[in-house]
């Protein structure tokens, strides 16, 4: 019996075969404009002018600094948020959905921006692994003042984190998965957009005098009788 080549057996094999991925939840990355950066630099200057509130009690993370702000005339939940929550829909699945009614006496609930707040990071702080409340949150980095390949080039680890966003997550076997950012300068302006249930953390900076400057925010929903 003829041997058949190989070739003509993976190709056999082939159209025969269908993959599936089971569907699962990510999350956007998206540059902001010139006009939603500006915007979020006038909530934060307002807000630290007016009378700084420190949301500091409200963070799981080791950070120097953190103030409540405010989303002057709901501008960027209006303009931003609100197209990420259609485009999440769209990619993945309307986590609006999954929410529980907590409340039958009420005739609807909607995403509100309920917590939005502004931290200043120093070298040596960092966050630790953590998850938000509400359905949807963000992060934006405004101002980036490392490089991530600066921090970690004496750094003799297997697993240069310094300076680092990252997230955990579980995969298909049930194995614990990471999805790194390393942050530097070309990483400000841009908005991460996740469910809130979507752990991750922040790791420390060093030899920097510098604040990296981020902007948070939690996505509730908000009853309406």
């Amino acid at each position: 019996m003829n041997k058949t080549p190989f070739s003509e057996v993976m190709e056999n094999v082939s159209n025969r075969t269908m993959w599936r991925s089971p569907p699962n939840l990510g999350w956007l990355e998206c540059d902001l404009s010139k006009n939603e950066i500006d915007h979020l630099w006038k909530c934060v200057d307002q807000s630290m002018r007016k009378n700084p509130q420190s949301f500091k009690n409200g963070l799981a993370g080791n950070i120097s600094y953190s103030y409540s702000i405010k989303d002057i005339d709901d501008y960027f939940f209006d303009n931003t948020i609100t197209p990420l929550m259609l485009l999440y829909k769209d990619f993945f699945i309307n986590m609006i959905e999954l929410m529980p009614v907590l409340d039958g006496n009420l005739t609807y609930y909607e995403p509100k921006l309920e917590r939005f707040w502004v931290n200043y990071q120093k070298q040596h702080d960092f966050n630790p692994i953590h998850s938000h409340s509400g359905v949807y949150s963000f992060v934006i980095w405004l101002k980036i003042p490392i490089e991530f390949e600066d921090q970690n080039k004496d750094n003799n680890t297997n697993t240069p984190l310094r300076s680092a966003f990252q997230f955990t997550f579980s995969d298909i076997l049930g194995n614990q998965s990471y999805y790194t950012y390393k942050l530097g300068k070309k990483y400000e302006g841009k908005i991460l957009f996740f469910p809130s249930k979507l752990s991750h953390q922040v790791y420390p900076f060093y030899n920097c005098n510098d604040d990296r400057i981020s902007i948070s925010g939690n996505i509730l929903m908000s009853g309406k009788e």
